[in-house]
């Protein structure tokens, strides 16, 4: 196949993922994430990927979910900003009439809550292990923009400035990922060997590794299954669209 053939091809399977995930099989659904799912009741301690959107949110989540078996994965992940959204498990966490034990918790916007709420994740983080995800500002701006997002780019600034604030001082002790150490495969297992170290979490023997890009087809397919199948899934992706950059 020539080379603008391929290219066409992937564009065609990008499309077509996207547009039956959006209409037919979207990832909001019980088996994947909560909410809508229900919140996972195992005892033991969270793990939060904390993430500026389209810096590996799912690359991260698909390793945890994949190499660590005995993370919950009823539903897979809970969408901690979304979870959050509701009154009621706010006010249910702070009292503590809602636990939240192990499980993948991500999170983009915490720093963005008012000042009295923004004591659920700053609680949270303490009572978890915390993963923060870097990768160089430009990039995930230029991601976000070809993803539709429009913001200014100095606004955009102080955004990242402030993610990177409030985890700093909610988390001393996080682990902080590198987008490329999500992306090549020496560093790939490196990083589950260092999470496994530094949690506790046993990671299988033989690494998943993510799948490679540029096999659109496969993304395809680990995709309808992980939405179809849940945590029954052979391969877990989370990925919300195509995302060919794995974000």
């Amino acid at each position: 196949m020539c080379i603008n053939g391929l290219v066409a091809y992937q564009k065609m399977i990008r499309y077509l993922v996207n547009y039956f995930g959006k209409y037919f099989l979207s990832f909001k659904n019980p088996r994947v994430v909560c909410p809508p799912g229900n919140l996972p009741s195992v005892e033991g301690k969270p793990i939060i990927v904390a993430s500026v959107m389209r810096s590996g949110t799912h690359l991260a989540i698909d390793l945890l979910l994949n190499n660590f078996q005995s993370i919950p994965k009823t539903p897979l992940y809970v969408d901690g900003d979304q979870y959050f959204r509701s009154e009621v498990n706010r006010t249910g966490y702070l009292s503590e009439g809602v636990k939240i034990g192990k499980c993948v918790l991500k999170t983009h916007y915490p720093q963005r809550l008012p000042a009295g709420k923004r004591e659920i994740f700053q609680r949270l983080a303490s009572e978890s292990h915390v993963i923060v995800l870097r990768r160089p500002i430009e990039e995930t701006y230029r991601s976000l923009s070809a993803w539709g997002v429009s913001i200014e780019y100095p606004q955009y600034l102080d955004i990242v400035s402030d993610f990177y604030s409030f985890w700093e001082e909610a988390a001393p002790h996080r682990i902080e990922i590198d987008f490329s150490q999500l992306t090549n495969k020496k560093r790939f297992e490196d990083l589950v060997r260092r999470i496994e170290s530094e949690t506790g979490i046993v990671s299988r023997k033989k690494i998943k590794y993510p799948i490679n890009p540029k096999h659109v087809g496969k993304i395809a397919l680990t995709k309808f299954a992980t939405r179809l199948m849940g945590k029954y899934a052979p391969t877990i992706n989370t990925g919300i669209r195509t995302g060919m950059s794995g974000a």
